[in-house]
């Protein structure tokens, strides 16, 4: 096998020397980004921009991955006729026209970032090379000429450099042997080797092997904007933005903007007058996201009695049952309830940190009102959907993740069972100053259902609902026993819709309906039911108004306990819309073009088109 060993070294120092090279050259373009950018990186800790490099390591392996994917495909293919020498040279000269086109245009991303505020994507790209003056347009003529004459240097540099690596990488391989003086076990060793090392690659291109793959949020571990930017690899946010650009250009023009704009108007509140619910000016304030409730295992919203802490509790409390989630996925979830935003069919806003950045939050917004401890839980993956660019940009100061927990704690897959998690948000109220203002998700509930607890309930959906309800029971018995509780409101709330045991469909009512319940000791009506129509959304006006904190900038949410309050409800799905009113349930499928639940023909259908292309307007100007 010593001739199979030779014919591989060429491949693995071509892999090794590449990997370097590919990891200098972007760190010499975030070296030129923050040169570029120096204005806006003034008020980021020089220690921040050294730990941007750092965390931007991962999408520069998942570049390398990509190239070396090929290289080792083209390698184990053709050594059975081709002697390596010339392989090596060709892969070498691909690779030095990329690096060759990645080192030009990286100084495009550099200046254009100055203007727009995000990095080159698939959107932005076609604008650039439709009118490229744009981009120059407000450079002088020297520093234009200085950015051409950079861009061409740091080509050429990048192609020497590839040429110089592949053939070092042939020199330090020594003498290699001609594949016809192999035998076919040694041919198929190095064959089989080289296609094994390809596959291997994937682990870089995901970024690893945890559950989430690799995506912009990865880059957000800062609060400062600038230093999440500066990790993002350019060239490899362009690539993933290209699988998301024909999501980007929805339009859902069901009318003219004008008449759109006037029917939406309608549906906000025009009355500020309300009821006082809170017992103190500036109670504490606690979210529980409960993975997957849904009404079917909820007694009061119809379903079966899976929760009957969750039952208790609204005796405690004012309690919703018309309340409905805005879509079937954790990330709009997620979105809707911290920013007061829906989201769009087949689209995520999460998925593009260029615009939730742009987004209000309900933890600025407290944090401006004095509200300086603030914690985000979830005992998972925070990766996972690009949670981590949304948790870091709404600026809370300790977050807690997987990797807060023992091995013992954690689940077979999705991270800490809920049990431990409740434990941690007890002890980290216990350690806050107030007023204070926690985030806390929780998971066990979340698919395959697997949970800590001997099976009460045949249906592991509902068994699993019954397990975070008997951990919320515990944490709310331990909870009243603090003297921080009296000051203290519980928002509690599901993160998306489920179709439950029977895997019902978008047009049933249980898809989406949803427990919303506010509870603790600083609430003070008790056994309270509202039955106003309302999602997600509304959650951050309705909890701002109480606090006296102004919530204009939440456009798309409404103070549900408002005299005034508009009855209605909207949900997105895969290519599709419902509207849910106290006298219809519609559900509109935009691909057929018509509505596949109507109850009432008669009842207003506008209103819901007009509130989608609302939305779509709103996510293109982000």
């Amino acid at each position: 096998m010593r001739n199979a060993w030779r014919l591989l070294k060429p491949l693995l120092f071509f892999l090794l020397l590449t990997l370097a090279f590919w990891i200098g050259l972007f760190f010499v373009e975030r070296v030129v980004f923050v040169g570029i950018n120096s204005i806006k990186a003034v008020d980021v800790p020089m220690e921040e921009l050294g730990k941007a490099c750092l965390h931007g390591v991962v999408f520069d392996l998942s570049i390398w991955g990509y190239i070396s994917l090929i290289v080792c495909a083209i390698y184990g293919l053709v050594v059975w006729a081709c002697q390596p020498r010339p392989v090596i040279i060709g892969v070498g000269a691909f690779t030095s026209l990329v690096g060759a086109l990645v080192a030009f245009l990286l100084p495009a991303n550099a200046i254009t970032y100055g203007a727009w505020g995000h990095h080159v994507d698939a959107g932005s790209l076609l604008m650039v090379v439709d009118t490229p003056q744009l981009m120059l347009a407000s450079m002088e003529t020297w520093a234009e000429i200085v950015y051409v004459v950079l861009c061409g240097l740091m080509a050429l540099t990048a192609v020497l450099t590839v040429v110089k690596l592949s053939r070092r990488s042939l020199v330090l391989s020594g003498e290699i042997p001609e594949p016809k003086t192999m035998t076919w076990k040694e041919k198929g060793v190095v064959s089989l080797t080289a296609l094994v090392l390809g596959g291997l690659m994937v682990l870089p291109i995901r970024g690893g092997t945890g559950i989430a793959p690799l995506n912009t949020g990865r880059a957000f571990f800062s609060q400062h904007i600038f230093a999440n930017h500066t990790a993002i690899n350019p060239l490899w946010n362009f690539a993933y933005s290209l699988k998301r650009v024909k999501a980007t250009e929805a339009r859902y023009d069901f009318m003219e903007d004008a008449k759109m704009e006037r029917v939406f108007g309608s549906l906000r509140n025009k009355n500020s007058e309300r009821p006082d619910i809170f017992s103190v000016e500036r109670p504490n304030v606690v979210v529980i996201l409960m993975e997957s409730f849904s009404a079917h295992g909820i007694s009061y919203l119809g379903g079966v009695n899976a929760t009957p802490n969750i039952d208790s509790l609204r005796h405690e409390g004012v309690y919703f049952n018309n309340f409905f989630a805005s879509a079937d996925r954790s990330g709009k979830g997620l979105v809707a309830v911290m920013c007061g935003h829906p989201s769009l069919p087949n689209l995520r806003i999460i998925q593009y940190p260029q615009k939730t950045q742009n987004l209000p939050f309900i933890a600025r917004k407290l944090r401006e009102a004095g509200y300086a401890s603030q914690t985000f839980l979830y005992g998972g993956d925070l990766n996972f959907n690009n949670f981590n660019s949304l948790v870091n940009m709404a600026g809370f100061d300790n977050v807690v993740t997987e990797n807060d927990f023992s091995d013992e704690e954690m689940g077979d897959k999705w991270g800490a069972h809920d049990e431990y998690t409740f434990r941690r948000l007890l002890d980290i109220i216990d350690k806050q100053h107030e007023p204070f203002f926690d985030f806390y998700f929780t998971l066990s509930s979340h698919e395959p259902y697997t949970v800590p607890m001997e099976t009460v309930l045949e249906d592991k959906y509902l068994n699993s609902m019954m397990y975070t309800d008997k951990c919320l029971g515990e944490f709310m018995r331990a909870a009243r026993e603090k003297e921080w509780f009296d000051r203290t409101v519980f928002v509690l709330v599901a993160d998306h819709g489920h179709g439950g045991p029977e895997n019902v469909g978008v047009t049933d009512r249980r898809k989406f309906n949803i427990p919303l319940l506010l509870t603790g000791g600083a609430v003070v009506p008790k056994d309270s039911l509202v039955s106003t129509y309302g999602s997600q959304t509304d959650i951050a006006a309705t909890l701002l108004s109480q606090l006296g904190i102004e919530a204009g900038d939440f456009v798309f949410s409404r103070d549900l306990l408002a005299k005034d309050a508009q009855q209605f409800a909207f949900f997105d799905f895969s290519d599709g819309y419902g509207w849910v009113t106290p006298k219809n349930y519609q559900v509109y499928d935009n691909e057929a073009g018509r509505f596949v639940r109507n109850d009432d023909a008669r009842e207003d259908t506008i209103s819901g088109k007009a509130y989608l292309q609302k939305v779509a307007a709103d996510f293109r100007t982000r």
